[in-house]
């Protein structure tokens, strides 16, 4: 009896499961740090893994037929949803079109509804990134009827008319949707600043910062999606990018300091196109002296380009953010073909993730139908259904179904934050089963998500001192008591 009670309390010591989270996990306000150890922390100083979903609800699409809407409604279920699944960030899309649909007038009530996603997703200990999304200049840029293409260039999203400068330009594309003249010539109207719209765009960016500022589950601001570059020589646009980018920054600072809010992360790409072309280019080193920034570039090898490998194209940009003295964000990646035979590069993709310890968003929660990727140029040709993660009917709506295949590899078990220096991570998303390795001289607390889907978990390793686990709907939050140079071992 002695004994068995000696094991009860030895176990309880290490051991405990708890139903309702505690105040354990939450969305605190976190920073990047660059130089030596890049990467995004906590307060604690805490590497910070990142991992979820882009979600395009509040984007303002093209769309080719008003019967068949570009995107989801917004409902926050999706929070819920995607929370069962482990996400931690939603990187979420905003359109300058509908930010600012009139020049120096900006739509509260559009602000009102990103804030309320973001208080949203703040019940679920979920970050947010914000992006101001575009993609093809934006959705003024469609060939019309009466113009005679062979092929029609589709609207798109981003800027709003007012801002659309294309100097009477073709909407017709040659090759992929920047190929447009029209799409090069406003973006060098931009670049340029003609009649002051670059400025105007920073403005805008700084009324939405105003209100964003103050929430600590803002992880950061994503300056531009995938911009291109205009007609002139490439260092030249290039010079324009990295000064604007500078600029942008400055001035976000600048509103987070005027209306007492936090200083959040800043997110910054390459551009995908110059003049049309696929000749990406990344700011110049010198473009901003600012601490808090990271590189969030885009990967699509063996899903759009198969110019290298998914691999090689994670140790490209791994090694341009070395000219930043930046750690990775992937913001975007994704693959479209069958779930049954992609699921092996999502699987490699995850491993070099967990390889490299970078975070990302995946392209996307969800696709409408009638969203410009699926519905062709003159509203006729769409899918009665479109599956990204979760399916979506012509109207819309959530069918129900889900993208069970990919969302169990995206679910994996994994660190989210890490005290001391992170060395491996290896997580199989098959079994569940993960290993962490990580080194420091003090002790500390390392959090872990894991799935329920294989049982309860079990939780060992080397310098473990003691664990707790919270329970949430689709999985468990762990807290692991560490003590200098560690490894932790999750299994079942």
């Amino acid at each position: 009896m002695r004994k068995t009670l000696l094991l009860l309390m030895i176990f309880s010591l290490f051991f405990s499961c708890k139903k309702e989270k505690t105040n354990t996990e939450y969305p605190e306000l976190l920073h990047a740090v660059r130089g030596s150890n890049p990467g995004i922390y906590d307060k604690a100083g805490r590497y910070i893994l990142l991992k979820g979903v882009n979600y395009n609800v509040l984007g303002d699409y093209w769309q080719a037929n008003p019967a068949v809407p570009a995107t989801k409604h917004y409902e926050p279920e999706d929070i819920r949803l995607m929370a069962e699944y482990g996400v931690n960030c939603i990187r979420l899309l905003f359109s300058w079109s509908a930010l600012e649909p009139q020049r120096g007038v900006y739509d509260q009530d559009y602000i009102k509804k990103l804030i309320r996603v973001i208080e949203e997703a703040k019940k679920y200990d979920i970050y947010i990134l914000l992006d101001m999304h575009q993609d093809a200049w934006g959705k003024y840029i469609a060939s019309p009827v009466p113009e005679f293409c062979s092929n029609p260039n589709k609207g798109w999203d981003g800027a709003p008319n007012w801002a659309t400068y294309t100097e009477g330009q073709s909407t017709c594309i040659s090759s992929g949707r920047e190929s447009a003249p029209a799409v090069i010539y406003a973006f060098q109207n931009f670049w340029d600043n003609t009649d002051g719209i670059n400025d105007a765009c920073i403005k805008a960016w700084q009324e939405l910062v105003k209100v964003a500022a103050k929430y600590p589950n803002v992880v950061g601001y994503d300056l531009i999606n995938e911009p291109g570059l205009g007609y002139k020589p490439l260092n030249e646009d290039a010079r324009k990018l990295s000064d604007y980018y500078g600029k942008l920054i400055n001035a976000i600072r600048a509103s987070e300091k005027q209306y007492n809010g936090l200083e959040h992360i800043v997110f910054f790409e390459m551009s995908v196109t110059s003049g049309g072309n696929g000749a990406p280019f990344v700011p110049y080193p010198d473009f901003t002296a600012d601490k808090n920034i990271i590189f969030s570039p885009h990967l699509y090898f063996e899903a759009i380009s198969n110019q290298l490998t998914i691999e090689q194209g994670f140790d490209l940009v791994y090694g341009v953010s070395n000219l930043f003295s930046t750690s990775i964000f992937i913001g975007e990646w994704g693959f479209f073909g069958n779930p049954n035979t992609d699921v092996s590069k999502v699987k490699r993709f995850a491993a070099k993730e967990d390889e490299l310890m970078v975070g990302s968003t995946w392209w996307q929660w969800s696709q409408a139908p009638g969203d410009p990727h699926g519905i062709s140029w003159d509203g006729m040709n769409y899918g009665n259904t479109s599956m990204h993660l979760i399916e979506l009917d012509k109207d819309g709506k959530f069918t129900g179904n889900v993208n069970d295949i990919y969302l169990k590899v995206l679910s994996r078990t994994r660190p989210n934050s890490i005290f001391g220096k992170p060395k491996k991570i290896i997580s199989n998303p098959d079994n569940g089963e993960m290993r962490l390795e990580a080194i420091s001289d003090a002790s500390g607390i390392t959090t872990l998500w894991i799935p329920d889907r294989f049982g309860m978990p079990n939780i060992t390793g080397v310098n473990v001192q003691s664990f707790n686990l919270f329970k949430k709907s689709g999985g468990y939050i762990a807290t692991v008591n560490v003590e200098g140079n560690y490894i932790i071992q999750v299994t079942f």
